[in-house]
């Protein structure tokens, strides 16, 4: 909304909604459920509020995808176990040298019951 100038008032009062409800969709907390109406609604009315818009606001546009993690090629993974003072074992995984990716996955306790 801040993208396109358009106060949280405005937009509950032409969606016909409570400024509450525009508050949680635009803080993004948690997912609200929106219909095929809904998003309707809510893109004729950014597109009736918005200023100097350049094109049409549509749910492609409303919408951002972040991917949670990338997949591991297991084969590039290589697998530690550290025994520890009180005789845990501790397990870590870290991707080889040669891997594209360099981040290393978390050092996790292993269960003993194994």
């Amino acid at each position: 909304m801040a993208r396109y100038s358009i106060k949280a008032v405005d937009l509950a009062k032409e969606m016909g909604i409570s400024t509450n409800s525009v508050s949680n969709l635009r803080k993004g907390n948690t997912m609200p459920r929106l219909d095929g109406d809904s998003l309707n609604s809510l893109c004729n009315a950014l597109n009736k509020l918005a200023l100097d818009l350049d094109e049409e606001i549509t749910p492609v546009t409303l919408i951002q995808y972040s991917r949670d993690f990338e997949p591991v090629d297991e084969s590039k993974v290589l697998k530690t176990e550290i025994s520890t003072k009180r005789g845990q074992k501790e397990i870590g995984s870290s991707l080889k040298k040669d891997s594209q990716t360099r981040s290393l996955l978390p050092i996790l306790p292993q269960s003993q019951s194994a």
